[in-house]
């Protein structure tokens, strides 16, 4: 039996690459909360992140059109505003509308399948090539492939891939059109269980001698380190993935937590503290060198408080 409208909590996440420019954002913004006054979807998170050039707008209800049309409102409002050309930022990104996430909060998980080929379909329309993954995809291709596909995580590295696929690259869009345009990039779209974004900074001081550009290099590369050794992928705590990236002075760990039945926030604090207390940090930065590991923050509302804000609607 399918769940019915009443007992339904889905979710979307959108996330466009712009975090800086306040005016711009407070336009954007102002899109997404006119959305919830004038149909029955919350607007439960906004997170604005101006070290990464990059916000995430969480959308919420119970009908996938109503969520749908919210989404995709705040898509076309974004590539107005944006042009990959002359985006800068440390986060890797592929476009303008850079990954999308779908999430069946209560019941089966086809609504949200619905609901990120609705998405998927919208920006095609607005002439983005989009690529679907996860219960919305018809080659069940998860987000991971797709990002190591494109070059993503490579980019990761230094912050400079914007949205162009390699010559290798075998990448075939369901919607929109089969050439990137620069000026808009391509977008992820998809449906999967709930992920929870954990970002744990690193500070490091003590380092003399180099200059700042090659701090900032050796900093990276022993986050990259860490953040390998903890993901699943390396070997270390199931259901979570991770890479290492600028943040301003700092270096974030951004983890996504898949199940955190499986792996919680705090398995997660735990296993980047012992990763970094058992690295020979003089070997990697010098001598006099520390690492600190601060205390992580999750960047989204939690499933509770998200089913919560839509049953009060």
């Amino acid at each position: 039996m399918s769940t019915t409208i009443g007992s339904r909590a889905l979710a979307a996440v959108v996330y466009i690459s712009e975090g800086r420019r306040t005016a711009v954002l407070d336009v954007i913004e102002g899109i997404a909360r006119k959305a919830t006054r004038t149909r029955p979807v919350a607007l439960v998170n906004v997170f604005r992140d101006a070290a990464y050039n990059r916000t995430g707008f969480t959308f919420a209800g119970a009908d996938v059109d109503e969520i749908r049309v919210s989404a995709l409102e705040v898509a076309e409002a974004s590539l107005k505003e944006v042009d990959m050309r002359t985006h800068d930022a440390s986060h890797p990104r592929v476009g303008v509308v850079d990954h999308v996430s779908c999430h069946s909060l209560t019941g089966g998980r086809r609504d949200a399948a619905e609901l990120a080929r609705g998405i998927g379909s919208g920006l095609g329309d607005f002439g983005v090539p989009v690529k679907l993954y996860g219960d919305a995809a018809r080659d069940a291709v998860t987000l991971d492939e797709i990002r190591r596909q494109s070059g993503y995580f490579s980019g990761a590295k230094d912050g400079a891939w914007a949205g162009k696929l390699s010559a290798e690259s075998k990448l075939v869009f369901d919607y929109g059109p089969d050439v990137i345009p620069e000026e808009t990039g391509f977008a992820m779209v998809g449906a999967v269980p709930w992920v929870c974004n954990y970002n744990v900074p690193l500070i490091f001081s003590g380092i003399e001698g180099v200059d700042s550009e090659t701090l900032s290099k050796e900093a990276l590369a022993f986050g990259r380190v860490v953040a390998r050794r903890v993901s699943g992928r390396g070997g270390g705590l199931p259901m979570v993935q991770s890479m290492a990236l600028p943040h301003g002075a700092k270096v974030e760990v951004a983890c996504n937590l898949l199940d955190i039945a499986v792996s919680s926030t705090q398995d997660v604090q735990d296993a980047i503290a012992a990763v970094v207390n058992s690295l020979d940090v003089v070997k990697y930065l010098g001598a006099g060198a520390t690492v600190t590991v601060e205390g992580g923050y999750v960047t989204n509302q939690s499933i509770e408080s998200i089913v919560n804000a839509v049953r009060r609607l």
